[in-house]
């Protein structure tokens, strides 16, 4: 090992990319104590080790010297780092510009290592294709690795990226890493899904200096078994009081309000559900999901006089300034409006019912509208984090046979998950061809009788058919 990586060799820009599968044998071929321990505690769980390192970097002003991962008492420095995909590549080499490394990071601070003769990951690291479909674009892509762009002077550190692609991962992964810094380093992402305000942007490129960024990671809540730590509660408190606090959202808090008065106004009546309905047009979807409004109607209309549903779909990131996704009718927005509209058209006969269309706005407007809500009913994967996590409403949730992204904090009482029993996958209802039911869990659809949803809604707001029924004798 240590022979294929002498530091005599000519410097090059070329590394180690498997084809198909990286070996998981990171943990034996590290040689470094350093990162042996960084290693052995994502693989264990023990934050404590990966945490200090983070905490370290954070707070050093200088360039960052690091030891070699493969190469005993040999320090090496970051040089760059490229963002792609799901993961953050940080290039390293020695004080001669030789003996270069890569560092992957995906979901913990350390995914995956590359060298010239050596890639692979930690038996914790996310899956291969997720990395190797990333670093096979910097060399292979348009912005390719080149000996002019890869850089040879010592960087420093910028500020952190906090803007990964899928909303669970940016806020379990990231987000609620960098909560726990309580870092005064700004924040250089252009694209994230939730920046609490106090938190500083990198408005002006430092020219002419060599600077790198991270992603706030230390390990993976997958990794650490989807747990509800201490952490995790911090960042949802978080978000929830940045979003909701302020004179901004307490001119919207009241515009809201005027909105449901004038919605009672117009019905003449005062006992009003408002339920918040997450749906999907991309993958995972409930086949049912777009004829269950009329059906809850129907069988709630005993109890109550009218119905407030706002329809929750594809979230924006914050800085979007609300610019809609253009193009063709596959773009996520433009599917998920598709739905709404057709649950829309379903509820017209129905002079009780209100609809507010939440797609294509971001997680704290959405945050903000949550407050009026009642119940939800939800997927168990980024369609719960408003309702469920951020705003602590009562509901349910439901996905398909294999797949609860995020099964924490469902505690069978206030909030309650369809049995599995009860739901029938159907495949993968994009995938070319006939659905197949071994693709990833992740994209199969299902399908779940309405009846069931509804009565789980009618046993947990306490509505008794047997009482209504006496009582209209």
């Amino acid at each position: 090992m240590n022979k294929n990586l002498s530091p005599e060799k000519p410097m090059k820009y070329k590394f180690h990319i498997p084809s198909k599968k990286l070996p998981g044998s990171l943990a034996q071929k590290i040689c470094s104590p350093l990162w042996k321990s960084v290693i052995n505690s994502i693989e264990t769980g023990n934050i404590e080790t990966v945490q200090a390192l983070v905490k370290s970097i954070d707070k050093h002003q200088e360039a960052i010297c690091l030891p070699h991962p493969f190469l005993e008492n040999l320090d090496t420095f970051i040089t760059k780092n490229m963002r792609q995909g799901m993961c953050n590549f940080i290039f390293f080499s020695d004080s001669s510009n030789q003996n270069q490394w890569i560092l992957c990071q995906c979901t913990s601070f350390v995914d995956a290592i590359f060298t010239e003769s050596y890639a692979g990951k930690h038996k914790s690291s996310v899956n291969d294709d997720a990395i190797l479909n990333a670093i096979r674009k910097l060399f292979n892509g348009k912005n390719k690795i080149s000996s002019r762009r890869y850089g040879t002077k010592k960087a420093t550190f910028s500020g952190y990226l906090v803007d990964q692609k899928r909303p669970y991962h940016h806020f379990y992964d990231q987000l609620k890493w960098l909560v726990w810094l309580e870092t005064d380093k700004p924040i250089v992402s252009n694209n994230s899904f939730f920046i609490p305000r106090h938190y500083k942007k990198l408005s002006v490129a430092q020219k002419n200096k060599p600077t790198f960024s991270l992603f706030p990671l230390v390990i993976g809540s997958n990794q650490l078994g989807m747990k509800l730590d201490q952490y995790s509660e911090k960042m949802e408190k978080v978000v929830y009081l940045d979003s909701t606090q302020g004179w901004r959202n307490n001119v919207i808090r009241s515009r809201w309000n005027q909105v449901f008065k004038q919605i009672r106004k117009v019905f003449n009546k005062s006992n009003t559900l408002t339920l918040w309905f997450g749906i999907s047009g991309q993958k995972r979807i409930w086949i049912e999901q777009e004829d269950f409004l009329p059906a809850f109607v129907q069988q709630l209309t005993p109890w109550f006089d009218s119905f407030v549903f706002m329809i929750d779909g594809f979230t924006e990131y914050e800085n979007s300034n609300h610019a809609r996704l253009s193009g063709s009718k596959a773009t996520p927005v433009n599917q998920d409006l598709e739905v709404v509209a057709s649950i829309k058209k379903k509820l017209l006969p129905f002079s009780n019912v209100s609809v507010v269309s939440l797609v294509g706005q971001t997680y704290r407007e959405k945050i903000q509208h949550c407050q009026a809500v009642d119940f939800f009913i939800a997927n168990a994967g980024a369609g719960q984090l408003v309702p469920h996590r951020f705003c602590k409403k009562p509901g349910i949730l439901h996905s398909n046979e294999k797949h609860c992204v995020f099964p924490t904090g469902i505690n069978n009482t206030t909030v309650k998950i369809v049995d599995k029993s009860l739901v029938k996958d159907v495949g993968n209802l994009f995938a070319k061809g006939t659905p197949n039911k071994n693709l990833g869990a992740g994209l199969i659809s299902y399908s779940i009788n309405s009846k069931i949803v509804i009565n789980m809604t009618k046993q947990m707001l306490n509505l008794d058919d047997e009482a209504m029924l006496s009582v209209n004798k």
